[in-house]
């Protein structure tokens, strides 16, 4: 074997290091215990997903990474440095449509590279490979009253794509997405997350959606939410999103994680 493979498995051996650490965290709205105290770590590169019932934290978490809520007890770290308020390593992508009614749908995935100023020929030439991604080519003149929910979803997704931050935060981003684009969505993302190397943390309600994409796979409990289980993902990489859920492996990841779920 050459020098070079042997580095390559040496590289795929070595545990990447820890990027996202929450340290005995907790969430409390005034007498309301919401999550924790919950202790993860989420390495440089992983794509985690987490499941659970609804209240049980999963959106709490990503809203400690992106520095938008604060622990009522505990800490969140990344990269080493303590999350004390917004962190702008991270792209946010959340159930809600955020978009701006007077732009367009060019616009408004170009608000975050304004923001950069990033070049204009490098912003268009972003722009209209994130607006083609998410399938909404000829679109770019349309506002956000012109469009469908999941299409404003769509814009949303597109802008993130258009600034690839280091670490991108997905909260629930294709429940309003029609199966066929949603398994379109699943292969984007993970094309993305190959090319990029870039962290991703995803909330779902989706189990197939979470074999699918996932490393590993933390089940919360019921409110408070902590982790319960983590299932670690063993199947091929590169992963195409419809042959993977024919392997029989599929199958059994999918009855432990159900059968780990508080659903009652």
């Amino acid at each position: 074997m050459s020098v070079v493979k042997l580095q390559e498995v040496a590289s795929r051996s070595t545990p990447a290091p820890v990027l996202i650490e929450f340290n005995a965290v907790t969430a409390r709205f005034g007498a309301l215990h919401a999550m924790g105290p919950t202790t993860l770590q989420v390495r440089r590169g992983e794509f985690l997903v987490i499941i659970g019932p609804s209240g049980c934290g999963k959106s709490t978490l990503l809203n400690m990474v992106a520095g938008t809520l604060r622990p009522s007890s505990g800490a969140v770290t990344y990269a080493g440095a303590l999350v004390g308020g917004a962190n702008r390593d991270v792209g946010y992508i959340t159930q809600k449509n955020h978009c701006l009614p007077w732009r367009t749908v060019e616009n408004n995935v170009r608000l975050p590279l304004e923001f950069r100023k990033t070049p204009r020929a490098e912003m268009n030439e972003r722009v209209a490979h994130s607006i083609k991604q998410v399938g909404l080519s000829g679109f770019e003149k349309a506002y956000p009253r012109q469009l469908s929910g999941g299409m404003l979803q769509r814009v949303m997704i597109a802008r993130t794509l258009a600034y690839a931050p280091h670490t991108y935060l997905m909260d629930e981003p294709f429940g309003s997405l029609d199966a066929q684009l949603k398994l379109k969505m699943h292969a984007e993302v993970l094309r993305l997350w190959e090319q990029t190397g870039a962290t991703f943390i995803f909330v779902t309600h989706d189990l197939h959606e979470a074999i699918t994409l996932a490393d590993r796979v933390v089940v919360m409990s019921k409110r408070p939410g902590k982790p319960k289980l983590i299932v670690d993902i063993d199947l091929p990489r590169p992963r195409d999103v419809v042959d993977v859920q024919s392997d029989p492996a599929f199958g059994a990841y999918f009855k432990q994680l159900w059968s780990a779920l508080d659903v009652h």
